[in-house]
């Protein structure tokens, strides 16, 4: 008696065999999964990087409000050499060279801002502590 003739019986060792390839998914699957979670050198290498892109992040912040800051300075020096121009000779010439050496070197004094702020923040931070 062959199982040909009755088309409206299922074919038992079709039916384990799916069953088996689903289960055999899952748990190559959930290997790999595990696997993930415990790839520890993996993991520390991922969090380091997102630690050195935040770090970057940071750097180009404070550049850029390091930048800023100086500008507003110079823009508040020019302001006070304008000032003094009007109302006192000798002052004036002495506030274009500050104008001058700011003007020249906004590098090294965005780089002394930078300096600066952080410094600060460390010195909050360790209050803190």
């Amino acid at each position: 008696m062959s199982d040909m003739g009755r088309p409206d019986v299922p074919n038992i060792s079709d039916a384990v065999k799916r069953k088996g390839d689903r289960v055999g998914r899952r748990l190559g699957e959930t290997v790999g999964e595990l696997t993930g979670k415990f790839d520890v050198p993996t993991r520390a290498e991922d969090k380091m990087h997102q630690a050195a892109d935040a770090a970057r992040h940071r750097a180009a912040d404070a550049k850029h409000y390091a930048h800023d800051t100086a500008e507003h300075a110079r823009a508040q020096v020019e302001h006070l050499v304008d000032r003094a121009t009007s109302s006192a000779p000798p002052v004036a010439g002495v506030g274009k060279q500050v104008v001058g050496a700011v003007r020249g070197r906004p590098v090294p004094i965005a780089a002394a801002a930078v300096v600066g702020l952080v410094l600060i923040w460390w010195i909050t931070r360790r209050r803190r502590a």
